[in-house]
């Protein structure tokens, strides 16, 4: 049985680290890309690294290559890529908004259109937005407004993709809520992570397992029906 292949873009977060470890290595072959590795292009087992900003032209274009080069067909789509510039009203600036939705949305928009072709007849796609997309949070004017776009984005495609009647793509999004790992420890330990803690019915942050739980879930057969929908994984969070 030939192997599926599944992008994942921002592979080396930690959703990105724990969802790799959850796919079957006999049967799915990982292309893994982010701005991490040290080296362009790294082979492991079933497993590809690429060294890649997907935000730069350049870098496309050596995806692109390398897919045509490796006879690649894609099955699955997780895009996960994201920067979280925490900017208000009164300290936005001009360069942080484009930042952030050159990376949060734009680039990945017009990524689909390049790498198109390479869609198998069955494809699932999973985008990955944030609670800050459905509910307001101080200091992410740019950030939640880029992926309350990314969520209405996973609306659109969902209808666009219906006029190519040769494939059936299922796009999905998921709306997390705090993750908890080592980067922000101190933070949801602090005063301030408290506060967030408390505003959740469950006093829970979530795992990054969590997330990946719902990755797969969404991207398996068993979400067939569920069609441009955003799954909100926040203990309660964004509900009262």
């Amino acid at each position: 049985m030939d192997k599926k292949h599944v992008l994942i873009f921002g592979s080396e977060g930690y959703i990105g680290l724990d969802l790799q470890k959850r796919f079957d290595l006999e049967k799915y072959s990982l292309i893994c890309i982010d701005q991490k590795p040290q080296d362009q292009v790294q082979k492991e087992s079933n497993k590809v690294y690429l060294q890649l900003d997907i935000t730069n032209e350049e870098d496309q274009k050596f995806l692109i290559s390398y897919l045509e080069r490796e006879n690649i067909e894609i099955h699955y789509l997780v895009y996960l890529v994201g920067i979280n510039t925490m900017d208000n009203f009164f300290t936005i600036t001009d360069e942080n908004w484009d930042k952030t939705f050159q990376t949060n949305i734009k680039s990945f928009v017009f990524l689909l259109k390049k790498i198109y072709h390479f869609f198998a007849k069955k494809v699932a796609i999973v985008t990955v937005a944030s609670q800050n997309g459905v509910v307001a949070h101080e200091d992410r004017i740019a950030y939640g407004t880029s992926k309350a776009a990314l969520i209405h984005l996973t609306k659109n495609l969902s209808i666009d993709f219906l006029k190519d009647k040769s494939r059936d793509i299922k796009v999905n999004c998921v709306s997390p809520s705090y993750v908890k790992n080592e980067s922000n420890q101190t933070l949801l330990n602090s005063h301030q992570g408290r506060t967030y803690l408390n505003r959740i019915p469950y006093r829970k942050f979530l795992e990054a397992k969590d997330v990946s739980n719902v990755i797969l879930f969404l991207l398996s057969e068993k979400s067939d029906a569920i069609r441009g929908q955003n799954i909100v994984v926040d203990y309660g969070y964004t509900i009262i």
